[in-house]
């Protein structure tokens, strides 16, 4: 997920839209990330979360849920129209919107959480930085990212970039404090991958 912030034209919201369109979404199992689920249960949530790279919503959802204001973005209009949705099906306050995780552009809004399940991984590693300075924009000092993906040992083949530690403590050496960075589970529609799961604080 990255370039363009409108649905519009060849770049890569079109691409984005066309796979929920098509239903090729095998990342999109409904339901949260067990190890995201886990790592909050360890280190808490708290504030207003920002589900960011949300899709279809499922974990805006799920923080809302958890009695948590939540705002979702996505590059994809097609994610964020079934976000709404699916929000609109269990009577659920949550503001979603169209937007680039590279540009984000939340005109002085602040979250206490930041919840990303597999975005970061869908990144190059030069898209790294970037993505980090957008969202250390967005965190209130003392907040709290947590991110999923991918990990070292995940297939080459199947998407995403597969990141392994060295890559979060790269992108977030500046600023932030690194509460856990270890192995997990990314859970897709077709099978179980071997995945990364870091826990980071804003400085």
């Amino acid at each position: 997920m990255s370039g363009k912030d409108e649905s519009s034209g060849d770049g890569p919201a079109a691409w984005w839209d066309e796979r929920y369109e098509s239903e090729e979404t095998p990342w999109d199992t409904g339901e949260p990330q067990p190890a995201l689920v886990d790592a909050v249960a360890e280190y808490g949530l708290s504030g207003q979360v920002l589900d960011i790279g949300c899709g279809t919503g499922t974990h805006a959802l799920w923080a809302a849920e958890q009695g948590h204001p939540a705002v979702g973005i996505d590059i994809s209009e097609r994610g964020i129209e079934r976000a709404r949705e699916r929000a609109a099906d269990r009577d659920l306050d949550i503001r979603f919107r169209v937007g680039n995780a590279l540009d984000l552009d939340a005109d002085g809004e602040a979250f206490e959480t930041v919840l990303d399940s597999g975005l970061f991984h869908a990144f190059e590693t030069e898209g790294h930085a970037a993505y980090a300075a957008e969202v250390g924009e967005v965190l209130r000092p003392g907040g709290r990212l947590f991110l999923v993906g991918f990990g070292p040992d995940a297939p080459t083949d199947f998407g995403p970039v597969p990141m392994v530690p060295a890559d979060v403590r790269e992108a977030f050496a500046d600023g932030w404090t690194e509460l856990v960075c270890r192995e997990a589970v990314f859970e897709t529609q077709a099978m179980d991958v071997p995945g990364l799961l870091a826990v980071l604080e804003r400085e």
